[in-house]
């Protein structure tokens, strides 16, 4: 576990490093500030609120992401918030890092698999959740995947679907496959 937290807190600090610009935003937030934006009851911060905030931004998500003592729904939507940065190859390599973490709480891998998917379209390292031996992550894969339009995506579901025996998780690849007007 100290293994895994040293690897991600090491890639944390080298994203840092490649997203630092020149550029920086002139009123950087605040970690306070990115918390309180995070923990609202019903909302989080849109996409385009959380792109404002810039690569300081970026790299306070990742920081609360990995922090053991945030509220663990405040982690989630931080993990979750990284979508936004979906053209930051650091980024997407974060998430695919944090998702694969061993012992990565379910909460937690299912908010990287949605920003792998509604951020990156991820859809071949998401679609490997499908065949995980938790109902729960393949229930999760199959709903991120849910959110992508993309051949790929439906070809996955499709896939699972034939050989899926939990009846929950082929529930949600049937849904997913369904027309979006059914749905």
């Amino acid at each position: 576990m100290l293994r895994a937290r040293t690897f991600i807190h090491s890639l944390v600090v080298g994203t840092s490093l490649l997203l630092a610009s020149p550029a920086l935003r002139a009123d950087p937030p605040t970690r306070d500030v990115v918390v309180r934006e995070l923990s609202g009851f019903e909302t989080a911060p849109t996409v385009a609120a959380v792109r404002a905030w810039g690569t300081p931004g970026a790299t306070l998500l990742m920081d609360i992401a990995n922090d053991p003592s945030a509220l663990h729904h405040v982690r989630a939507r931080a993990v979750h918030a990284l979508r936004a940065f979906n053209t930051s190859v650091p980024i997407h390599a974060f998430l695919r890092a944090f998702a694969a973490a061993p012992n990565q709480g379910l909460f937690l891998l299912r908010a990287a698999l949605d920003a792998m998917v509604e951020g990156f379209d991820d859809v071949p390292e998401v679609s490997r959740y499908l065949r995980d031996a938790r109902v729960d992550v393949r229930d999760g894969a199959a709903w991120s995947l849910s959110q992508s339009t993309s051949a790929a995506a439906r070809a996955a579901l499709d896939a699972a679907l034939r050989t899926e025996t939990d009846p929950t998780v082929r529930a949600t690849l049937q849904r997913a496959l369904a027309p979006r007007t059914a749905r």
